[in-house]
């Protein structure tokens, strides 16, 4: 069977594979499994969709995620990968795609496939023979389903006992069912992945092709009414206006949009040209040229309001990068510590460096950005060292004050939370 279109359905299971497309691995040191994590965390918490399990194998990934908020599948993984690629390719002085331009996958019934699913991802390792034990295997969600301190990153928690209300047990149960297979069982599915993209009972495969007819009737009926909008367009100024308004609306929710501001510019642009010269043919034939002048000053106003969006965003991206500030951490949770309360961080060349942690033997670390739509910066790292032990970041900026909270996890596995707010920028580089 082709590979299904990239189709939204709430409530159901998509088993995604993603593999490189070079001879090199995707993963080719520790703190790339970790970066990559990190980056399924932070859409993760952007999109809100579940994450069931997973597996980060050298040429290979595999996760099982739920959709929510009409996130579709192609948008997460995109983001994720793209992410990751730049991030890689930086590190590593590479160019180009590092996976192969399309990720697979496959569509379940959540009843009929949850727990088989999530034991076929946490085997992989050992069916790979990177391991005789998922639990040695560090970069899965395995041992995330068996120590409850090692759910918050990520955020699995909810995931988790989810799968163990439909096992009817906890940890030892789920263990017990991971590390004892039916072999049979096993190759049966493994078998039925490479053939099949829909799992599931005839009533839900049956529906699934429902809904991908739908989308695609959907997909067409927008094609047409977008190509009649663009006709339309040609006929006045004042249509061109209605759709260049809306553009800008949708411009100002994503300004990290490149390609969508340079054609919102542009549109205005030639809109006001068009509305100036028919002003000018009206004015040369002696009628009424006052519906042109709203029309002008409402696409100058538009026109002025993107530039002004866009600009302010630009600012942000530049300005954090290359800044220093001094910080004051809180502890919020776990056996109290001594710490040191005041510590510098800076962020330069997209790298994230912690004065107390570099002093601790922590290397800096490559830092993720979310632009939100009220103009709030979410910045995300992890960092670890020698010992073992791993602190993951997460910060918010608005453009003056610095905030968000630093999770710690010791040798011996214990988990302190801490917050964090700036006492001020040190300088700027």
């Amino acid at each position: 069977m082709g590979r299904l279109p990239r189709v939204y359905i709430e409530g159901s299971l998509y088993y995604v594979t993603s593999q490189t497309g070079h001879a090199y691995n995707i993963f080719l040191d520790d703190m790339d499994y970790r970066e990559y994590i990190s980056l399924v965390a932070k859409y993760k918490d952007q999109y809100g969709f579940k994450l069931f399990s997973y597996s980060l194998l050298p040429a290979r990934l595999e996760m099982l995620i739920e959709l929510k908020n009409n996130v579709p599948i192609s948008n997460i993984m995109h983001d994720i990968n793209s992410l990751y690629t730049k991030l890689y390719n930086s590190k590593y002085g590479k160019k180009g795609h590092l996976f192969q331009q399309r990720f697979k996958s496959i569509i379940a019934e959540k009843e009929m496939y949850l727990l088989r699913l999530v034991r076929q991802i946490h085997l992989s390792p050992v069916v790979d023979k990177l391991t005789t034990d998922p639990k040695a295997y560090q970069y899965s969600s395995h041992n995330l389903f068996l120590d409850p301190a090692k759910r918050e990153f990520p955020n699995m928690k909810d995931e988790v006992e989810e799968i163990f209300k439909v096992l009817k047990g906890r940890e030892e149960a789920f263990e017990k069912y991971v590390s004892d297979p039916n072999p049979m069982e096993i190759e049966g599915l493994k078998k039925t992945l490479r053939r099949k993209r829909i799992l599931g009972s005839d009533d839900f495969a049956e529906s699934v092709r429902n809904r991908i007819e739908e989308n695609a009737r959907l997909q067409e009926k927008n094609r047409l009414t977008r190509k009649n909008q663009i006709l339309y367009i040609s006929v006045g100024g004042a249509a061109i206006l209605v759709l260049a308004i809306g553009i800008t609306y949708f411009y100002l929710q994503n300004t990290t949009l490149k390609s969508e501001y340079a054609e919102t510019v542009d549109m205005y642009k030639k809109t006001l040209d068009m509305l100036k010269k028919e002003r000018e043919t009206a004015v040369k034939a002696n009628k009424s040229a006052e519906d042109y002048a709203w029309k002008i000053r409402l696409t100058e106003q538009a026109l002025e309001k993107t530039i002004q969006a866009r600009e302010r965003s630009d600012y942000l991206k530049k300005d954090m990068d290359g800044s220093m500030w001094r910080i004051e951490l809180t502890q919020v949770s776990g056996s109290p510590v001594n710490v040191q309360k005041d510590d510098v961080i800076y962020f330069k060349n997209n790298f994230y460096f912690s004065n107390n942690l570099n002093n601790a033997g922590f290397p800096s670390s490559a830092y993720t950005k979310t632009d939100l739509k009220n103009g709030i910066i979410v910045w995300r790292t992890s960092q670890s060292n020698e010992r073992g032990e791993i602190a993951a970041w997460r910060g918010e900026w608005d453009g003056d004050a610095m905030k968000g909270t630093m999770s710690f996890r010791s040798i011996d596995g214990e988990a302190r939370d801490f917050s964090f707010i700036s006492m001020g920028r040190v300088v700027k580089k």
